[in-house]
């Protein structure tokens, strides 16, 4: 038997065991790492453990495997090293927060498989020594995405309890605004309303009345030209691609909103994720509280006036 040892970083800490050792076992079924507790052929700090143990800084975590099962079901996390600095808004020990150019995805998609923004902010953070591929464990990932067209701000958490912590806040409606810019064709009438039109789950289309899952947008216009309206969102909701679905059904589309819009347009979407304000965060994190995260909103080759 090989004798494996792993000491929990604060990278790592605040998890449970199992979702711990998914991430170092990382090609091995669950089930048998279920079997594996069983034996007590892992332990925690030399002692025998439990599934939902909650791993702790500093703990030892110990794991007993035939060679056989180490070939198996341990090998280093693969990213595509990209020799491209982020745009950073701010960084500490906790998060990196990045202003998203257009046309980067946060994830690979089918098209585009290696010029990521996960793979810039990894091979950014592997320069800067903040991340090794060789150790298993907590791989720094965004807390939320936005859509491969759309610019602005994004967080990336690097360690497992800070993730926690911004996913519960994002998925909360009081602990975190969230702005958004966009350029809309045809002049919008009220000068600010909430836009509530529930939501398909997947597809994301509206439901007529309020069927579907709930969805609110709030808006005020910031500029009206001879055919478009420069408009400020803020997300009470976040589904997926509510803003462009909302302006669609009101009969606003996005200007360069393919999808949900003019099927022939050439400008690019003019959607910019502008601002994030963390309100409510609880420590470790209440010192992010009211930080501005501002990202660049400049929409370009686009005639405002036409």
């Amino acid at each position: 038997m090989i004798k494996k040892e792993f000491i929990i970083t604060a990278q790592d800490a605040n998890q449970r065991l199992d979702k711990y050792l998914a991430k170092i076992l990382n090609a091995a079924p669950r089930s048998f790492i279920y079997k594996l507790i069983r034996k007590n052929d892992i332990k925690v700090n030399h002692k025998k453990t439990a599934v939902n143990y909650i791993v702790r800084n500093g703990d030892i975590v110990t794991v007993f495997l035939t060679e056989e099962q180490e070939e198996t079901f341990i090998s280093a996390y693969h990213f595509v090293y990209i020799h491209e600095k982020p745009l950073i808004i701010y960084e500490d020990e906790n998060i990196i927060v990045l202003n998203k150019a257009q046309g980067i995805p946060v994830h690979q998609t089918n098209k585009i498989k290696e010029r990521t923004l996960t793979n810039i902010v990894l091979s950014y953070l592997f320069d800067q020594g903040d991340f090794d591929p060789e150790k298993r464990g907590y791989i720094p990932s965004p807390v939320a995405r936005i859509d491969q067209e759309t610019t602005g701000v994004v967080i990336f958490a690097k360690k497992q309890s800070v993730h926690q912590q911004l996913a519960a806040a994002f998925r909360s409606e009081k602990e975190v605004i969230r702005e958004y810019h966009l350029l809309v064709y045809g002049i919008l009438v009220k000068d600010e309303d909430v836009i509530n039109l529930s939501l398909r789950k997947k597809v994301s289309v509206v439901y007529p009345d309020k069927t579907g899952l709930r969805s609110l947008t709030k808006y005020k216009v910031l500029q009206r030209y001879n055919k478009k309206t420069l408009v400020e969102a803020t997300l009470i909701t976040g589904r997926s691609n509510q803003i462009r679905v909302h302006f669609a059904a009101l009969g606003y589309p996005l200007v360069g909103d393919t999808k949900y819009g003019v099927e022939n347009d050439t400008n690019r979407l003019a959607l910019n994720a502008y601002k994030l304000v963390f309100t409510n965060l609880k420590p470790p994190l209440a010192y992010l509280n009211g930080k501005e995260f501002i990202a660049n909103n400049e929409f370009i080759n686009i005639n405002l006036e036409e």
